[in-house]
């Protein structure tokens, strides 16, 4: 099937596709349909406690961070590792034909997965970030699929962008003390300091989506992204898959989130071939 029969398909329009491009983000309303909610939902309290609790790496009440919020924020990643109904969501499921329709991809891998949940009323927020400086990849056709199993707006949870910045400098990351010797030893791949965006509205942009359940907001891993904490009545209970599209290339780096990607046996510039980013689309048998 020919990416542009995809797109009609899946109701991921060419406009879609258009302000993917140009902004770094998009939404696709009511992408999920109510029974691959039901039974992520199911099983989110499982891959929740298999994950970690990262509270003071956001900041915390106890972690001596200026304006720190209180509040728990736990991510597991790998869940498609761990539970045989998230591998299957992700083989099924619309979400890596619509992430190919907008990268217009001849085919999307998988690069990994996160469960992320906020608890009820978590002050904590997520700084502004990029998320690229971090994988060990190169190319342009990436793309970030993100949603909620609770109702989000700017205010309890949604993700805040800085309008445009995919297609702008890749920054240093901002990462906990015992990482940064790592991140000195990548420098050559950062364009500078992270800017402050809040602080200069004239330069950034910022847009956000109010999301439901089952619309699924799709994002560059190089545009600057943020979000609030989450509703004081119920957590914030997300998922984020990241997919890697054709032209996309191994790039050793040291600054990497997870350890497990230092271990991967490729060389400088192949192609993603490695059983931990399988294919998702076309789907193989």
């Amino acid at each position: 099937m020919m990416v542009a029969e995809l797109t009609v398909q899946l109701g991921v329009s060419h406009e879609h596709a258009q302000t993917f491009a140009r902004d770094g983000a998009v939404c696709v309303r009511g992408l999920l349909d109510g029974l691959w909610l039901k039974e992520l939902a199911v099983r989110f309290d499982e891959l929740k406690a298999q994950g970690i609790d990262l509270s003071s790496y956001y900041g915390d009440a106890d972690s001596g961070n200026p304006g720190a919020g209180r509040g728990q924020t736990v991510v597991c990643d790998d869940c498609w590792r761990l539970n045989p109904v998230f591998l299957r969501f992700l083989q099924e499921s619309p979400l890596a034909a619509a992430a190919a329709a907008l990268l217009q991809s001849s085919r999307v891998q998988l690069y990994e997965d996160l469960l992320i949940y906020k608890s009820p009323g978590a002050e904590q927020p997520t700084p502004w970030h990029q998320d690229e400086p971090q994988w060990p990849v190169s190319g342009r056709k990436m793309v970030s699929g993100w949603f909620c199993l609770d109702p989000v707006t700017i205010r309890t949870g949604a993700l805040r962008f800085a309008t445009g910045t995919h297609r702008g400098p890749l920054y240093r990351p901002t990462v906990p003390p015992e990482r940064q010797a790592d991140v000195a030893a990548d420098d050559c791949y950062f364009d500078g300091d992270l800017p402050d965006v809040d602080a200069d509205p004239e330069r950034f942009v910022v847009s956000s989506f109010d999301a439901n359940p089952g619309d699924v907001v799709f994002f560059h891993p190089r545009v600057l992204h943020a979000a609030l904490g989450s509703a004081p009545a119920h957590p914030r209970r997300t998922f984020s898959v990241r997919f890697l599209g054709d032209d996309v290339r191994w790039l050793p780096k040291r600054s990497v989130f997870h350890d497990w990607l230092k271990e991967i046996p490729l060389e400088k510039g192949a192609l993603m071939r490695n059983e931990r980013f399988p294919q998702l689309w076309p789907r193989t048998a």
